[in-house]
């Protein structure tokens, strides 16, 4: 009887615990977003420093695409 029960409890508690690390890493606040959005932040904030405009290169989380790609890479190569 006594290993029924410890194999059920073991059960929720794994269960529970997959439940708390889904909505820690994957929700909203979650700490990979944060993590991600902390860095996109960071590289943005260091390309406004040097390339002295708004441009964002790495887009936050929540948006799908940046907002702008700017120009800064763009080679043209024709020859006139």
């Amino acid at each position: 009887m006594s290993k029924t029960i410890r194999q059920v409890f073991m059960i929720i508690g794994t269960l529970v615990f997959c439940f708390i690390a889904w909505q820690l890493i994957f929700n909203d606040g979650g700490i990979l977003k944060t993590m991600y959005n902390g860095m996109a932040n960071g590289i943005n904030n260091q390309w406004k420093k040097v390339g002295g405009s708004n441009v964002t290169l790495v887009p936050l989380w929540s948006s799908s695409n940046a907002q702008s790609n700017g120009t800064g890479f763009e080679i043209n190569s024709s020859v006139k």
